[in-house]
């Protein structure tokens, strides 16, 4: 990974020390750039879109925003990969069931504890 934005730092897309100018040095120095972004950053680019049953604000997507973004800038071959369905949507093999096995028999251990 050349670039994680996460929300927890903020960051500036545009201008000189931006992340746009930062992805158009790494095309031209290796050719291609890998980018991860982290749901819920950047959220003061992109609309909230309402709130969710909890009350919590519903994100706005920020990868299809910055996605928009480059192609529009540097006029390159972005690859946009939302995996919330690849993560949420494959079957758990046997070290899957062991792990969640193991962190919701220590979570309810450090709950009573």
């Amino acid at each position: 990974v050349d670039c994680c934005l996460i929300p927890e730092v903020p960051f500036t897309v545009h201008g000189p020390n931006g992340v746009i100018e930062y992805v158009r040095n790494l095309l031209d120095t290796q050719g291609h750039a890998v980018i991860v972004l982290a749901e819920g950053a950047g959220q003061e680019y992109v609309a909230i879109e309402g709130t969710d049953a909890g009350g919590n604000p519903k994100l706005g997507d920020i990868g299809q925003w910055f996605c928009k973004q480059l192609k529009s800038e540097i006029k390159c071959d972005v690859k946009y990969i939302d995996p919330t369905y690849m993560v949420r949507g494959c079957v758990a093999n046997a070290h899957d069931s062991i792990m969640c096995t193991v962190l919701g028999q220590n979570a309810a251990h450090g709950a009573f504890a």
